[in-house]
């Protein structure tokens, strides 16, 4: 199918037309209830006074007074009055109906109605429920009846050639033929004929009877009608109209509804027909889109396009899409010069269970603009509406010009729109009105107010205004004139313009005010054709910071409209007419004088270079042609300099730059702190920060030759570990004319220098050697190696943790044995703190590779060991400041220095703070090796072992870098002080020594035999005993007196 446009209610609003069908003043006429006052409607003009009437079909009203029937329905003619009641009923049945023949109960009389129009004023109106009886069993055959009035809607006995109208329909027979036709569902009339639909006909295949009347002789009548086309229930007759300039410019084509039609599986169909003697002739069939739509429950022609050819509409009103929510269509088929593409032009779609397409209209060219319209109804939707669309020379549009609802015309309304007539200008203003019928007993005519054309003047002067010598300077005159669509004009019209004109509309702050008011914006009032013109004084306002800018005026015009109060009469329209089209703005423009040349237009090159420096304005460092900031927590600002100039270069001018301002983006990673200024400036640069970005004025105007340099003062205290780039974008403007002024970026890499430390807060103090060499195998427990070592590491990071972006740890250059391959230091144990490890995990060849036991009793009494380390720390450092008794007599020991370039073997090995915040701490435990002490450094005064720490930084992002900390970890070893005195004499003291003895004892052996001291003595003094005890008690080791400690 040809696209069709699914248009919405809910988007339905008025375009750039005329909305005219008046809404505020509606003529309403009321039924008796449940009557379906209203189910069908049309126009009707009496010949005889030219005064125009309602007719109102009532399908289910009450029986006519003396006729023997309960509820017949009937038709009613109404006045065009304010009166809602002023109606009169046709009396069209024979009270006289011969009630064994004729069944006229609920027979539905005003089921349709037609209006003959001009010359003749004949009504046509049909009960298609009438019955006739048949047999001696009395068979109820439903042919239906019609009935034709005169002009004066009575009976009239002069036109019984109209009056005695065939009823084509024949009771006679089987239900194979016509006996079921239910003639009069649809009706149309013209001067000459009298065409009724039969959808009953040839077992509801349908059927159309043309009665032809000769306008020159009477009786005489010629008919034609479908044959049996063996179709049985397609409901041909449901909907009819008629037409020239169809598919022929000279002969009428007849258009009928076949809303059953079921060779496309009761999509429905559209026949247009021809007269052919007595026959109707199909010479073209339209197919439905959907099962079950009811394509060609409403048919209507008009010329849509003004291309003389009449154009096709076919409502569908079942129609759905449930996804789309539309319910109801209309097919249009613009007329392709006599024929009809199958598929349609346009199709227009209704929302969700609304019937729209239930009844369509030729509405008549409702805003004079030389092209037919046409209303269709949508009477389930809310209160029911009516939608109007205006032709065109493209046809028509997908939206409606204007939407009508029901609630909003009358609050009576729920099935608004059921049924339409147009075409009429019943109230004499030369624009058709629209009759609305409804099933809830009331009608509505709508009339069209009359269409007005404005057009409008605005001028200003002079061109270019002084500012020095303006005072109201600016004189501004707003003129109108004005024309009807129908083309009339009078001196008695009173059109009311509301005027706005607003001064200075560019500008965010107005320069100008009007004189009458002291403002911007000036309204009034100007009634057509008394005035057309009015004239108004304008001034500068003071200071001008903008001269560049044109001065702009705006002038916007609608129609006054002061409804009247009275409601009680029907009001004329022609004093409320509306805007041919939604009003448009129009505008003009001025200048003010400049220092620019003739021209008075400013041409200014201004230029730009801008980079980033350091505190001290030093640029950050390139790299790969681009500047590199390598970012620590030390640095508490830096720079982005900007320099701008306004100077000539070869073909571009240099004059003043107004209103110059320096838009910077201000990058996410800084913070704006200030800014400074250098230059030839008349006043200090002004910045504001606006959300994120910063607005510098530099002045107005920026000078010619000018230069400055503006100095953005940011804090990079955003800067994280995620940080790859500073980058912002600056952009000149300038409100004098340049067209180069382009958006510039600079930017920078940002490397992180990550500011850590490694301190040794614990440090392990001295230690001692005693004792004797104890084999690896005899060791069970890690105190059996030696002296323990104990200190601390203290690692910290200034500012924000790594998180997952990298991590630090620490690398160990340990000693653990000496250059001869024996064990140095002996480690234990590396516990971490502030990590998510609580011990450093490491190869078993590295922490206690022999398996030692950690003795309980050690681990239980730490803290008292600590003391009593201090204490003898203490000690050592005494003895060390106070020379020992014997040292001046060892003057051969020697002090040894063990690190990994001198004497010892080292092990390098890392423990990784994992998942670290800002500090950590490691706690190292180690054992001196003391059987080594022993064997290779007896003879030592000292032994300095050193290892060596350093914090490094693990991570994969190439932005973030830290300078490597270390920090050397020493232990001062000493011989036990007992072990110091025996073995530190040298050997030349030893022999003195022992021949200064030699040489006393025989000198003491020389005076005591003198003396008689070697004469023998008595036998007495040999048994008196004389004895003497001698006690020696040696003095306990240090560890001695810590196990007792302990």
């Amino acid at each position: 199918m040809a696209t069709g446009v699914c248009v919405l209610l809910s988007v339905w609003v008025g375009v750039c037309m005329a909305l005219n069908l008046d809404t505020s003043f509606p003529v309403l006429k009321m039924g008796g209830d449940g009557s379906l006052f209203g189910l069908s409607v049309a126009l009707h003009q009496d010949p005889k006074t030219d005064n125009y009437l309602l007719l109102i079909g009532a399908p289910r009203d009450k029986a006519e007074p003396n006729v023997p029937a309960n509820r017949t329905g009937g038709v009613y003619s109404c006045q065009i009055t304010a009166d809602q009641s002023d109606c009169s009923r046709m009396k069209l049945i024979d009270p006289d109906v011969n009630l064994s023949e004729d069944v006229i109960e609920d027979m539905w009389l005003g089921v349709s109605v037609a209006s003959q129009g001009r010359p003749g004023g004949r009504i046509l109106t049909c009960g298609h429920r009438f019955v006739k009886l048949y047999g001696a069993f009395k068979l109820r055959h439903m042919i239906g009846r019609c009935y034709l009035p005169g002009n004066d809607l009575q009976y009239d006995d002069t036109d019984v050639h109209w009056q005695n109208i065939v009823q084509p329909c024949n009771h006679l027979g089987d239900v194979s033929s016509e006996v079921m036709c239910n003639m009069g569902i649809s009706a149309f009339i013209t001067q000459t004929e009298v065409i009724v639909g039969s959808p009953g006909s040839f077992e509801w295949q349908g059927n159309v009877h043309v009665s032809w009347m000769n306008p020159d002789v009477l009786f005489d009548t010629r008919t034609s009608s479908f044959p049996n086309m063996q179709r049985r229930n397609i409901y041909i007759g449901y909907s009819l109209t008629q037409a020239r300039h169809l598919l022929s410019h000279e002969d009428e084509t007849i258009v009928t509804g076949a809303p059953k039609d079921s060779k496309d599986d009761a999509r429905g169909s559209v026949l247009l027909v021809v007269k052919r003697s007595d026959k109707l002739m199909t010479q073209q069939t339209l197919r439905g889109e959907q099962t079950g739509s009811y394509f060609g429950n409403a048919v209507a022609t008009a010329d849509l396009n003004n291309d003389g050819w009449n154009d096709l509409l076919v409502g569908a009103p079942f129609y759905f899409h449930r996804q789309q929510e539309v319910g109801g269509a209309v097919y249009v088929y613009m007329n392709a010069g006599g024929w009809f593409d199958s598929q349609p032009s346009v199709v227009l779609r209704g929302p969700a269970r609304s019937a729209f397409g239930m009844s369509v209209t030729a509405a008549g060219d409702l805003n004079q603009d030389g092209f037919q319209d046409f209303a269709v109804g949508a009477p389930f939707h809310e209160t029911g509406s009516v939608m109007i669309w205006s032709g065109s020379s493209e046809g028509v549009s997908t939206e409606p010009s204007q939407v009508i609802k029901g609630h909003a015309v009358s609050p009576g309304f729920r099935t608004f729109g059921y049924s339409l007539s147009g075409g009429l200008d019943v109230d004499g203003n030369k624009y058709p009105d629209l009759l609305v019928g409804s099933l809830d007993d009331t009608i509505a005519l709508l009339r069209t107010r009359p269409v007005v054309h404005i057009n409008k003047t605005l001028k200003v002067s002079p061109d270019i205004v002084d500012p020095n010598s303006c005072d109201f300077c600016i004189q501004v005159e707003v003129c109108f004139s004005y024309i009807f669509s129908a083309g009339e004009k009078s001196d008695r019209d009173n059109i009311t313009v509301h005027l706005t004109v607003s001064a200075d509309v560019t500008s965010l702050k107005s320069r100008l005010h009007f004189q009458d008011n002291g403002q911007s914006v000036y309204s009034g009032y100007l009634s057509l054709p008394k005035k057309h013109c009015q004239p108004l004084r304008v001034g500068l306002l003071s200071p001008i910071r903008n001269k560049v800018e044109p001065l702009v005026f705006s002038l916007n015009v609608s129609l006054f409209e002061k409804l009247p109060k009275k409601r009680n009469a029907v009001q004329d329209l022609q004093r409320l007419p509306v805007l041919s089209q939604t009003p448009q703005p129009i505008r003009t423009q001025i200048h003010i004088q400049k220092a620019c040349g003739i021209d008075n237009r400013c041409h200014s090159n201004l230029q730009m270079k801008a980079q980033f420096t350091d505190e001290n304005r030093n640029p950050f460092p390139m790299k790969k042609g681009r500047q590199v900031f390598y970012y620590s927590g030390s640095i508490n600002r830096l720079f982005l300099e900007v320099n701008i100039s306004n100077t000539p270069s070869p073909g571009q001018p240099a004059e003043d730059a107004h209103n110059a301002v320096l838009n910077i983006s201000i990058p996410p990673l800084l913070v704006y702190s200030g800014v400074r200024t250098k230059g030839d400036v008349h006043e200090l640069v002004e910045c504001f920060v606006n959300d994120t970005e910063l607005l510098c004025d530099l002045g107005n105007p920026f000078k010619s030759n000018q230069e400055v340099q503006v100095l953005i003062i940011f804090q990079p205290s955003e800067i994280s570990l995620h940080a790859k780039e500073i980058q912002s974008v600056l952009q000149l403007s300038t409100l004098s004319e340049q067209s180069d002024l382009f958006p510039q970026s600079v930017s920078m890499l940002v490397e992180y220098s990550l500011q850590a430390s490694l301190t040794l807060i614990n440090p392990p103090g001295s230690a001692s050697f005693s004792g004797h060499v104890i084999g690896e195998s005899a060791m069970k427990k890690t105190e059996d190696v030696g002296s323990l070592l104990l200190f601390t590491l203290q690692v910290h990071i200034k500012g924000r943790p790594l998180g997952r972006q990298a991590n630090m740890q620490v690398e160990f250059d340990w000693p653990i044995e000496v250059s001869s391959g024996k064990w140095l230091l002996y480690l234990t144990e590396i516990q971490m703190n502030g990590t998510s490890e609580p011990h450093c995990s490491l190869p078993s060849n590295i922490i206690n590779p022999l398996g030692l036991m950690v003795s309980k009793e050690v681990e239980e009494k730490k803290k008292k060991r600590r003391s009593l380390e201090e204490e003898v720390k203490g000690n050592m450092e005494e003895q060390r400041h106070t020379p020992l008794p014997a040292l001046h007599l060892q003057g051969h020991k020697k002090s040894y220095t063990l690190d990994c370039v001198h004497g010892a073997n080292c092990v390098t090995f890392v423990c990784p703070l994992l998942n670290m915040n800002n500090s950590a701490t490691l706690t190292v435990r180690a054992r001196l090796w003391n059987s080594t002490m022993i064997e290779d450094y007896s003879d030592a005064r000292s032994v300095l072992v050193r290892a060596r720490a350093t914090l490094k930084l693990q991570t994969n992002k190439h932005t973030i870098n830290m300078d490597s900390h270390s920090t050397e970890i020493e232990v001062n070893i000493y011989p036990d002080l007992g072990q110091q005195m025996d073995s530190s004499a040298p050997l030349w003291i030893i022999v003195v020594s022992v021949l200064a003895g030699v040489l006393l004892l025989a000198l003491i052996c020389l005076l005591l035999w003198k003396c008689g001291f070697f004469r023998r003595a008595s036998a007495r003094e040999l048994y008196q005993p004389k004895t003497q005890k001698a006690q020696m008690k040696s003095q306990p080791s240090d560890n001695d007196r810590l196990d007792e400690e302990l």
